[in-house]
């Protein structure tokens, strides 16, 4: 553990030694999630971690106590043990191509987090970020309440931030799906969204966009034992039958997930 960062509303922004990262050339890809686990720790099984962001000698997370195996994670300090596996899964399109789609579109990159699905869009705005040229992008971070809504995890980055709260308490009062349909108009048919979150918001971004926009990538958040496909603990129906989120996503293009042809062609 280098740093232990406690955020506002509850959450810790952990960065941990990997000798393999860099911040020029990066191995993870934004919406890859790395298996962790505090060592030693009374548990057997690492939890599935989406990366924050990457840097040389370092890769940060987004950590959240929920249970007892991510509080004795945010319970470390600087100079403790984690056990850490390499990057994983598959992630979002490379930067340099959705900088491609925007530029053909003609209308603002939409990023759609929910809670701490904010994390891999922070790298992907960090991956955005680092490309020569500009790219317009806009980031719809929704929550219940302000509490859930840790703006100062995004601080630094260029795109356009939009807070979103059931109550009103921070930013434009509604969910991020609401303030979504207002960012993408009827006239945005070449729009690109990624959006990470729980499974219902997700659900609710696809059957309000999935038909009005080009494309739509969502990452699935989803326990999992094993992280390499073989436990087959984190299976997902899709258009190519139950699949394991592990290896075939996190990230998948929506309709394979959300689509109508989902459930007739998922076999066991």
């Amino acid at each position: 553990m280098i740093e232990n960062l406690p955020l506002s509303g509850g959450s810790h922004r952990l960065c941990i030694a990997h000798p393999d990262a860099s911040a020029a050339s990066p191995v993870s890809q934004p919406g890859q999630f790395v298996q962790m686990l505090a060592a030693p720790s009374q548990h057997l099984l690492r939890r599935p971690m989406s990366i924050l962001d990457e840097g040389d000698g370092w890769r940060s997370f987004m950590v959240k106590p929920v249970g007892p195996a991510s509080r004795e994670l945010v319970n470390l300090q600087p100079g403790d043990t984690v056990d850490t596996s390499p990057p994983l899964g598959r992630g979002f399109p490379d930067a340099s191509q959705l900088a491609a789609w925007q530029r053909a579109a003609g209308v603002p990159l939409l990023l759609v987090g929910g809670g701490f699905g904010i994390a891999p869009l922070h790298f992907v705005a960090r991956r955005l970020d680092a490309l020569p040229e500009p790219v317009d992008y806009r980031i719809l971070y929704g929550g219940r309440t302000a509490r859930d809504v840790e703006l100062e995890v995004l601080a630094g980055v260029r795109g356009r931030v939009i807070p979103t709260t059931d109550d009103g308490s921070l930013g434009f009062r509604g969910t991020c799906v609401e303030r979504a349909r207002i960012e993408l108009d009827d006239t945005a048919s070449d729009a690109v969204v990624l959006t990470c979150g729980s499974h219902a918001m997700m659900r609710a971004l696809y059957d309000a966009l999935g038909t009005r926009v080009a494309r739509l990538f969502v990452s699935l958040e989803e326990v999992m034992g094993c992280g390499v496909g073989v436990c087959m603990g984190c299976v997902t129906p899709s258009v190519h039958g139950y699949v394991p989120i592990c290896t075939h996503g996190p990230v998948f293009e929506a309709a394979t997930v959300f689509g109508p042809d989902v459930v007739s062609s998922a076999s066991c």
